[in-house]
């Protein structure tokens, strides 16, 4: 039988949120695509490309810098397709998603800096050996944004067609600038909200000072009409209290996201919202969970 790998990454469950009342939220539920991530797509579509445009063959390895869903989503792709690749991730990267690269044969490099200096190492062991390697590049690569344009909203816009608020997390909301694109396009009065992390989440820079700000972020942040910024330390019972009341378990931006969309919603009405739930948090939330006290959290007591 032929698995239609395009179908599986863009039908995805789409979820009402039955407690928020007077107006009307949506939650798309990436954790429920082929690997529980919404990075997955923006990998498909890099390698779909390359391969299109014979930029990527068997004889290339596949290179690129990232600790979290890109780096996963590539080892995973790179084993379903019988490709090597190789990963930069920065030493902390939690431990958990080391093993679970390592269990789909990739090959891993760690060094003992953040992951802007895992860019440039990147970018070191290219250089050197350009004919060796297939540079996927997610922050400069223009299949990271068309993955959404092309595989994103239109599902979006077939099951729900049109929404007041689109919101989402800025690390993965970055790459999600051509949906926003499709959006204004659409609908021009559409409002885009973006959820900028400020601590404490995966111990990387926020966008304000990450010295690989990207080209992309730079050419398309108009499209955001407001961003909030939210901090761990002072609002992550709030988040995971107001998440798990709903039962969808999904990852900390998916928490932050909701909660502050509860928030923002209590006196207003007649409202249609899209949040975008990029991932799943079964491997890595017991690393978080032990920067929370529990006894604050409900499901706990």
């Amino acid at each position: 039988m032929k698995v239609n790998i395009e179908k599986l990454l863009i039908e995805v469950p789409i979820t009402k949120i039955q407690w928020i009342q007077k107006n009307e939220v949506y939650a798309l539920l990436e954790k429920f695509n082929i690997w529980w991530s919404i990075k997955i797509k923006t990998v498909y579509w890099i390698l779909k490309k390359a391969i299109e445009s014979w930029e990527l063959n068997s004889n290339k390895i596949i290179l690129e810098a990232s600790s979290w869903n890109t780096a996963i989503s590539l080892a995973y792709l790179a084993n379903l397709f019988d490709m090597k690749v190789q990963l930069i991730v920065p030493a902390s990267t939690a431990s958990c998603k080391k093993k679970l690269i390592r269990s789909y044969w990739a090959e891993l490099i760690e060094v003992e800096w953040v992951t802007d200096d895992s860019i440039e190492y990147r970018d070191k062991l290219y250089k050197e050996n350009p004919d060796r390697y297939f540079l996927a590049d997610q922050f400069n690569n223009i299949a990271n944004l068309e993955a959404h344009y092309n595989l994103t909203w239109p599902y979006i816009e077939k099951k729900i067609w049109k929404i007041d608020f689109f919101v989402a997390w800025l690390w993965t909301a970055w790459t999600l600038l051509w949906t926003w694109k499709y959006l204004k396009e659409k609908f021009p009065e559409i409002r885009i909200i973006a959820i900028n992390p400020l601590d404490k989440v995966e111990w990387i820079k926020n966008y304000k000072i990450v010295r690989n700000i990207w080209d992309f972020y730079k050419k398309y942040n108009y499209l955001i009409d407001e961003i909030i910024d939210v901090s761990f330390e002072k609002d992550a019972v709030s988040w995971i209290n107001d998440y798990i009341k709903e039962g969808y378990f999904n990852w900390i931006s998916s928490w932050a996201i909701l909660s502050w969309t509860k928030r923002y919603l209590e006196w207003k009405k007649w409202l249609k919202w899209l949040i975008i739930a990029p991932d799943w948090w079964d491997y890595y939330f017991w690393e978080i969970f032990k920067f929370i006290e529990k006894d604050n959290i409900s499901w706990c007591k």
